[in-house]
């Protein structure tokens, strides 16, 4: 018998299957480049494939479902990387517009924090929230467990997934170099802390290096609390949401964001939320 494919694993086709056509009408792109680019469209439409319609034909229904549920992380960290393979060049006027509405909004603060003695302490907390953008989901996965909810794996990834993925589907439109590669003269002001180290060390050994317009860490963390909110008691979710607006301030403060990305990140996880809660609920 044929397994019916869960929304998160139509999202998933739909979306590895886009970038590889993609990476085919895109004339700035070299062969090797494309050749890349659809490797790992074909090895994420397989994985969701086998994953859907062949494991539960070869696993206890149970298995199968568990499978199911976490799969979606793997083919979320594919996928970032399949739309990396399209930066190619950055836009030089958006980072300019983008930093400049920083040096006004951020700049301020982050130096109003290297003033007081607090503020080591507010931008060392807002580094360990960032490095949680890497637990926060499977996090909410692990939760929705927890909370005896597991059946509702797919709603959560339905919407998390939408989020993240609108985010990584403009990288290849919109290009540009994270802040924290562009050596902005006022970033001086950021700790030099162990936790700030680790996190360069992850984005070094494990990023594209490039940045998401909009933060798709922002949304995938803020689409993880509002389904969160909806699935699990209210305490849980606003848990999450506390986890997920200082993701936001974290990964701006940091400059591993601009402000910018981190809002619109939010707004683009809130449409998500707002759009298919109704329709996969």
């Amino acid at each position: 018998m044929t397994s019916q494919l869960r929304i998160a694993e139509s999202i998933n086709l739909i979306a590895f299957s886009w970038l590889t056509l993609l990476a085919w009408l895109r004339r700035e792109l070299d062969w090797g480049r494309r050749w890349k680019i659809t490797a790992i469209g074909a090895g994420g439409l397989a994985l969701t494939t086998v994953t859907a319609q062949v494991l539960p034909r070869l696993l206890t229904r149970p298995a199968a479902s568990v499978t199911r549920d976490w799969i979606p992380f793997l083919l979320l960290l594919m996928f970032y990387w399949q739309a990396g393979q399209f930066v190619v060049h950055t836009n030089k006027r958006l980072e300019q517009r983008l930093e400049k509405l920083d040096r006004w909004l951020v700049f301020p603060l982050l130096q109003r924090c290297a003033r007081q003695p607090i503020g080591f302490w507010i931008l060392g907390y807002l580094e360990l929230a960032y490095l949680l953008c890497y637990l926060s989901v499977p996090m909410g996965l692990l939760a929705l467990y927890i909370m005896r909810k597991g059946r509702e794996a797919d709603h959560y990834w339905a919407i998390l997934l939408a989020a993240t993925y609108a985010c990584y589907m403009l990288v290849p439109y919109l290009q540009t170099w994270p802040p924290r590669l562009l050596r902005e003269d006022w970033s001086r002001f950021l700790p030099c802390c162990k936790v700030r180290a680790f996190n360069l060390w992850i984005l070094r050994h494990g990023s594209i290096h490039a940045n998401t317009f909009p933060s798709a860490h922002a949304a995938s963390s803020t689409a993880c609390a509002l389904t969160l909110l909806i699935l699990a008691p209210a305490w849980v979710g606003m848990i999450f949401l506390w986890i997920a607006f200082s993701i936001a301030l974290g990964s701006v403060a940091g400059r591993y964001h601009y402000a910018a990305d981190a809002i619109l990140g939010n707004l683009v996880a809130l449409a998500a939320f707002l759009i298919l809660s109704p329709l996969v609920g």
